[in-house]
């Protein structure tokens, strides 16, 4: 997993970032770092792509996950509502089979089929309309594709860390990761889950989930 300087990050997101631009890749605290760094790279290590052609990272406007997708796969594309400072690490790391797009998922027509795998780190709990999402997501994933997710588990220990170390629940935190198992589970296979950073419910920050796009009934991958 290719992490991207603090120091970048914070002049990124100063020159670029919103208001809802989250802070934890530039916490000054190492360990809230730590956990959100790492919990990128568990999530990637669940992935079994059947190819490694095109990657969608869904929501990936802070260009986080970019540096290592780019080397992953021949092509990638990033949409945001804002994605202007994924535009800025594209520059700066010189991405040059990185696309970025800002604007909705939906308006966009992305073709059918087209993706090997789409990442959505820390994505889905803000989708409201998860169930429509999903049926996108399924459209435009190809036969065998597959979701690599993160949710949160909402649990009382990520409460608890939540006070610890002074963050507010976003208002958009629509869903836990039950919730976004459900949802995106009547669409896609769910292959793959764990919890982060302990492998154990009780203990579990985030869920880690891998989906994939079942081949129709008859048809081999």
């Amino acid at each position: 997993m290719q992490r991207i300087d603090r120091r970048l990050m914070e002049s990124l997101i100063a020159e670029r970032g919103t208001s809802g631009t989250p802070g934890v890749y530039t916490d000054r605290r190492w360990l809230v770092r730590e956990l959100f760094w790492r919990s990128l790279d568990r999530m990637l290590a669940l992935s079994r792509p059947t190819r490694r052609r095109r990657v969608l990272d869904f929501g990936g406007g802070n260009g986080v996950l970019l540096p290592t997708l780019s080397k992953m796969f021949d092509e990638v594309t990033c949409v945001d509502l804002n994605a202007d400072i994924a535009a800025e690490v594209v520059k700066v790391y010189g991405l040059t089979n990185v696309q970025i797009i800002s604007g909705d998922i939906f308006g966009l027509r992305l073709p059918d089929d087209r993706f090997d795998t789409i990442t959505a780190a820390s994505v889905l709990e803000h989708i409201q309309h998860l169930d429509a999402l999903a049926l996108e997501m399924e459209r435009i994933l190809d036969v065998g594709g597959e979701l690599l997710a993160i949710a949160p588990s909402e649990n009382r220990f990520y409460q608890l860390g939540r006070r610890v170390f002074r963050y507010t629940k976003p208002w958009d935190h629509y869903h836990d990761g039950d919730f976004v198992i459900e949802a995106v589970g009547r669409r896609l296979s769910l292959r793959r889950k764990r919890y982060f950073p302990v492998n154990w419910s009780p203990l579990a920050v985030f869920y880690l989930l891998r989906f994939v796009k079942e081949a129709p009934a008859g048809q081999e991958t």
